[in-house]
Order: structure tokens, then C-alpha cells, then sequence
């Protein structure tokens, strides 16, 4: 949770993406490549925190679909059949404790706004 920036997924780092332009799918007959700057990281190879919070979503999942679980020492998720793991120190489950905290009382006083604007209307 400390850290700022990560390496972009989609070109593993690097940058770039290779386009395979060859039209008839032959790859003995040489490189049928080009590159082309990344278009989720511009280039950059990292993503900061900030453009992953503001990024659209690749996937949403339901509730029943989704269960985070907090462990000592890590952070495990499943999803749809995968179990996913993160190794965590106590201060980062500590921050995104307090993060997952605050983002509950900023839904809280959402919803509180939004019933109370649907009960007006009534």
C-alpha cells in the first residue's frame, strides 16, 4: 500500500506493445511487428495510484462473486473460482484498513443523502 507507482500490466514494463501486422498470419517469413507506445501507461511503463483509482474497470463483480478476506501477514481474494494473494506488513493492512473505513462512511453518507432526497420526493 506504500508504494506509489507499479508496473503497467498490459506491457509488462516495458512500454510498448507489439502489433502483429502481417495480414496473412505467416510467421516464418521474418518479423511482422511493429511497436506502439502502450495505451493504458502512454510509454511511462509504471501507473501510479492515482490513474489506477481514476481508470475505467476491466471487470465488476457481484457480491457473490467476489469475497475479500484479511489474513495475518496478507490479503487473499477470491474470485469466481481463483484465489488470489498478497503478502502485506501490519502497517499497510493497517492503511487499507483505514482507507476501506473511510470509503464506508463516505457510502454511508451517500446513502444517507440519497434516501433522504427519494423520501422528499415522495
Amino acid at each position: 500500500m506504500s508504494e506509489t507507482a507499479f508496473k503497467c500490466g498490459r506491457c509488462g514494463g516495458k512500454g510498448v506493445l507489439l502489433i502483429d501486422i502481417n495480414p496473412d498470419g505467416d510467421k516464418e517469413n521474418g518479423a511482422s511487428y511493429i511497436e506502439t507506445p502502450c495505451d493504458f501507461c502512454n510509454g511511462r511503463r509504471v501507473l501510479t495510484k492515482a490513474q489506477l483509482i481514476t481508470a475505467p474497470v476491466d471487470k465488476r463483480f457481484e457480491p457473490d462473486q467476489f469475497l475479500p478476506i484479511p489474513l495475518p501477514g496478507a490479503f487473499r481474494v477470491y474470485i469466481g473460482g481463483d484465489i488470489f494473494d498478497r503478502k502485506m506488513s501490519s502497517r499497510q493492512l493497517f492503511k487499507l484498513a483505514q482507507k476501506a473505513l473511510d470509503m464506508a462512511m463516505e457510502t454511508q453518507q451517500f446513502e444517507r443523502e440519497r434516501d433522504e432526497a427519494s423520501s422528499d420526493k415522495a
